[in-house]
């Protein structure tokens, strides 16, 4: 059976808390784009975190280089890092065997159902099988993660393979220990969804849930993606009773969620949701499903910011009681969910695991 590692953030004691030695380990990162979204923001967060520790990493998006700089920087570099488990980590374990380089697979969502979600044929699962048996090291965002990938796979990892649960992580702020603006009396509660139109986040049922709540709930979808158009048009009525707004992309930062009273997420699977993080991080409760990944997060500290199933009406039932509870339990327990996704735990984890891949090539 595989060597499998979870460092997780419940217990932070277990990592070695030493600074980094003088020469570490040169990261190459590869990723498939640097488009905006949860995985670009993870990135930039992991990037921040090594290189405050003196480290030095590259990142190296696919689709704006050819095999050739691809190539230059591998040879630059002692480690490879994959941005993601599809095409950065296929091209990651080729260059990786050319070079005799250590490889790490980075896995952001949960596998079985990614594939299930995208319809994946019999010859794909296949190939994914064979080629994840030949990988030698993995970094899950969650337990729920490793856990798909482990039933996709149908057997355990080899002796060789290593695995490591590293939670994604949020920069902390003030605004979860200073209260968020209170709901005044009679002011419309401000909803909002911040991610991608895309049928695996389902904001579909989102306008569903909107038209179950009272007639003062507004609604912001934040984002773009292949469901703009359907949903401009099954939400015509709500759009044109000023209750729906189509926000379109907004840019990261630390002010794009101050202007609602909550973030709703309705996705079918997740990784580690940093849409629910950096809500947290902004004093803004975030309420969803009852899928694996948040009640991972979000665990037996606010079990009442998800729905009691995966219905339109629980989440909306959801939405009602987070708005009437006290704004202290709400501070309160969003810290103490932050307190498990520190950036300086996510960096130090990452460090281990960086270093450990080192030494092994």
């Amino acid at each position: 059976m595989a060597r499998q590692i979870a460092f997780d953030l419940v217990h932070p004691a277990i990592i070695n808390t030493n600074t980094a030695p003088s020469v570490t380990p040169r990261i190459l990162l590869l990723q498939e784009d640097q488009a905006n979204g949860g995985v670009r923001t993870i990135s930039n967060t992991l990037c921040q975190a090594l290189r405050q520790r003196g480290w030095s990493i590259r990142e190296l998006a696919l689709s704006q280089c050819g095999w050739q700089k691809r190539l230059t920087a591998a040879r630059q570099c002692d480690v490879l890092l994959a941005g993601h488990n599809f095409r950065p980590a296929y091209l990651a374990w080729a260059i990786g065997l050319l070079l005799r380089k250590p490889v790490l697979v980075w896995v952001h969502g949960p596998l079985q159902e990614v594939l299930t979600q995208a319809h994946a044929s019999a010859l794909k699962r296949l190939w994914l099988r064979w080629f994840y048996r030949r990988v030698p090291y993995f970094v899950f965002v969650s337990r729920a993660s490793r856990d798909s990938f482990l039933r996709f796979m149908q057997r355990p990892l080899a002796a060789h393979q290593r695995s490591f649960v590293i939670a994604n992580a949020v920069p902390q702020t003030e605004a979860v220990q200073t209260a968020h603006a209170e709901l005044a009396a009679g002011a419309d509660p401000q909803l909002a969804y911040i991610g991608r139109l895309s049928p695996e986040k389902q904001p579909g049922m989102l306008l569903d849930v909107l038209r179950l709540l009272p007639h003062r709930f507004r609604l912001t979808l934040v984002g773009d993606g292949p469901l703009r158009d359907e949903l401009r048009q099954s939400g015509a009525g709500l759009l044109a009773d000023q209750r729906l707004t189509l926000a379109g992309p907004r840019p990261h930062g630390a002010g794009l969620y101050a202007p609602w009273h909550m973030t709703l997420l309705a996705s079918r699977y997740e990784g580690c949701p940093m849409t629910l993080l950096e809500s947290f991080a902004a004093g803004v409760p975030c309420v969803g499903l009852p899928i694996s990944a948040l009640q991972e997060v979000v665990g037996d500290d606010a079990p009442y910011l998800l729905a009691r199933d995966h219905s339109a009406r629980a989440l909306a039932d959801a939405v009602q009681t987070v708005l009437s509870m006290p704004r202290h339990q709400l501070n309160t327990d969003m810290t103490r969910v932050l307190l498990r996704h520190q950036v300086q735990d996510f960096g130090q984890h990452w460090q281990t695991v960086l270093q450990q891949a080192a030494r092994r090539c």
